[in-house]
């Protein structure tokens, strides 16, 4: 890591705005961009704020005083290769920072997390390690692949947090008190047994965990430190109802749980730890999972979900006065509180529209002052950009379906279309801000994004509906979008291409050979082309994930034939159209010789196929560099076989 002086609102701008490289389009320079800033929170004392900046090609954690645009930068990392993960307030003028790098082991690369410690000024920067766990570590067989992971920021104790750190002993992540200024660990709860999933309370109790055999996972409970687990229920994960722990009740006698239990969505209910029975609903959403859920002070206080922009509510009367105050300050767009004061005075606001850049914005509730901090894409703010709109449709097999229509806003002619679908595929579109939507849009093209059968958010059945359907209903679904807003005068539907990272580079990928004739070109970033060897890769050392993958996707070692049938890599005689691929070999999700082989693959049939292949890159575009030039050759690409 490296340290920085402290930087003005004026540099900081300075370093932002940087001369655009020769190779890149200036559309790919506008739209290529990382956002400026991210992840934004508040010291407890409501005195100071901390963001993950992007700043000349790197993510820098900076600090400024409540309501200023004066920042002071801590720390960055040495290759773009890293990345920060997290930051975490500890006291008033403490922070951790979790930061990850890729590390080659076994064939692969796999994320190891790395904690730091430092001061709001930039001072004191500590590195978080159990050095009497590995004061042996050159002998140990997991020497310098530990990972560090915050668990609980010990909002009553300013020296100390609670963390999960590998421990050699028990074979799994364990609990350690740790003290921030000295990185002196003391264990607190053992990981011996498979034991994981620890969730605790505002004082450091640890309340609850699991335990995993194979696909069975136990969630267990433990009221006090002194006392046994208690074993709450079994689930197994190859197809059971979801139970999340949030917390014990006021009165210790159950416990408050987001389940799916004897409903289609995820709802909060209690959990009789008498009679082991659950409750109906004490809080639900219509037609849409719970996804998170908001305390203070160890009470539920309001939880989360998402339409088509993220949403809270809140039961607490006061937070719930609040949530309104800051919808009345902005009604046309779309805001909410990410982080607040200890005492609730001051918070840090998200705004954004999905035509407009996400914005942070401080409010003080004492002062009544609300003040504007920093655009996320600020050379984005007086750019004309188009709105989204919701499309709904019916699927082939009858099921309701929705997704999101952007068209360009010149609108002379019919535009093509470029359906673009999210990765996951247990994730979902939404209509928040997205820069690749708006760059297609910029180019002159006509955005289709859709909700295919497996997406999160719209219910249990909803999402069990794309097991085992990958390259079959959930593909099916694409194309019955596209032929859904087929009628719209606005767009050229028979001028087509797919385009999609991870999941939705597959369905680039399916649409290659089994689609081919409703597109003109095919884009896969990140995506796979063998799903029988992408299975194995993730399965053949892990019993749970192989049983998860046979319950939701298939059998490599029984059923190779018919997850080969939705294969890219075993139909290279029926890709003919040109086809652009585009993978990082840092990816630690999805290995890049997924796309590196087909690559070679076809390009020794003479198929027209292009490679982008980028040394440092992972799953995600974590640098600038590599969003522009990934954007760039989509530009490329899609004006040479998609014309206007």
């Amino acid at each position: 890591m490296k340290h920085f002086p402290r930087l003005s609102a004026l540099s900081l701008l300075l370093a932002i705005f940087v001369q655009p490289s020769l190779q890149a389009s200036e559309l790919a320079e506008k739209f290529g961009k990382m956002p400026l800033v991210q992840d934004v929170s508040i010291s407890p004392d409501g005195e100071t704020l901390a963001g993950t900046f992007h700043i000349d090609g790197k993510a820098v954690v900076m600090t400024a005083p409540f309501g200023q645009h004066e920042t002071t930068a801590l720390v960055s990392l040495k290759s773009s290769a890293d990345r920060i993960e997290s930051v975490d307030w500890v006291n008033n003028k403490r922070l951790l920072i979790n930061a990850s790098r890729a590390k080659y082991i076994a064939g692969r690369f796999y994320r190891i997390h790395t904690m730091y410690a430092v001061n709001s000024d930039g001072s004191d920067l500590l590195e978080i390690r159990n050095q009497a766990t590995y004061k042996k570590a050159e002998d140990s067989r997991v020497a310098g692949l530990q990972s560090t992971y915050l668990l609980n920021d010990l909002a009553e104790d300013d020296e100390h947090v609670l963390v999960r750190a590998y421990d050699e002993r028990d074979r799994g992540y364990a609990v350690f008190k740790v003290n921030v200024y000295d990185s002196k660990f003391s264990k607190v709860e053992s990981a011996a047994g498979d034991r994981s999933g620890f969730v605790s309370d505002r004082k450091g109790n640890v309340l609850f965990s699991t335990v995993l055999d194979k696909h069975l996972l136990s969630i267990e409970l433990k009221k006090a430190p002194d006392q046994p687990w208690q074993k709450l229920k079994t689930i197994d994960l190859t197809g059971d109802i979801d139970f999340f722990p949030v917390g014990l009740s006021a009165d210790g006698k159950a416990v408050l749980v987001n389940t799916d239990y004897k409903n289609n969505f995820n709802h909060l209910a209690y959990f009789d730890l008498a009679t082991g029975e659950i409750s109906a609903p004490v809080y639900q959403v219509e037609g849409h999972d719970i996804s998170t859920t908001y305390s203070k002070a160890g009470k539920l206080i309001g939880y989360g979900f998402t339409k088509d922009f993220y949403e809270q509510v809140f039961i607490d009367s006061e937070q719930h006065d609040k949530n309104q105050q800051i919808k009345a300050l902005m009604p046309d767009r779309h805001s909410y509180i990410t982080s607040y004061s200890d005492d609730g005075k001051r918070v840090v606001i998200y705004s954004v529209k999905d035509n407009q850049p996400g914005r942070f914005l401080t409010l003080d509730f004492n002062t009544k002052k609300a003040a504007f901090w920093f655009s996320q894409y600020p050379h984005l703010e007086k750019t004309a950009l188009p709105s989204v709109t919701s499309i709904a449709f019916t699927s082939r097999d009858g099921l309701p379906l929705q997704g999101y229509l952007t068209t360009p806003l010149q609108k002379d002619k019919a535009a093509p279309v470029i359906l673009f679908p999210h990765g996951g595929p247990i994730s979902r579109d939404s209509k928040n801000f997205d820069p690749f939507v708006q760059f297609f849009s910029a180019m002159g093209y006509a955005v289709l994004q859709v909700n295919f059968r497996g997406s999160a958010g719209f219910g249990t059945q909803f999402e069990t509906a794309g097991y085992k359907q990958w390259g079959r209903k959930m593909q099916d679904d694409l194309m019955d979008a596209l032929a859904a807003v087929s009628a719209n005068p606005d767009l050229d539907t028979k001028r087509s291409c797919i385009v999609g990272a991870s999941y939705g580079g597959y369905a680039a990928l399916v649409a290659s050979f089994r689609d081919s004739d409703k597109f003109q070109c095919f884009v896969s970033i990140s995506g796979i082309s063998d799903l029988t060897a992408m299975l194995r890769s993730d399965g053949a050392n892990n019993d749970t994930r192989k049983a998860i993958q046979i319950a939701t996707i298939g059998d490599y070692e029984n059923d190779a034939k018919t997850l080969d049938a939705v294969s890219a890599i075993h139909h290279l005689d029926k890709i003919k159209k040109p086809l652009l691929l585009v993978h990082g070999v840092k990816d630690t999700r999805v290995p890049y010789k997924q796309s590196s082989e087909l690559y070679s693959a076809l390009k020794a049939k003479g198929i027209p196929v292009s490679y982008l292949e980028q040394e440092d890159g992972t799953h995600f575009f974590d640098t600038e560099q590599e969003r522009t030039e990934a954007f760039a050759e989509m530009e490329t690409f899609l004006k040479r076989y998609l014309p206007l």
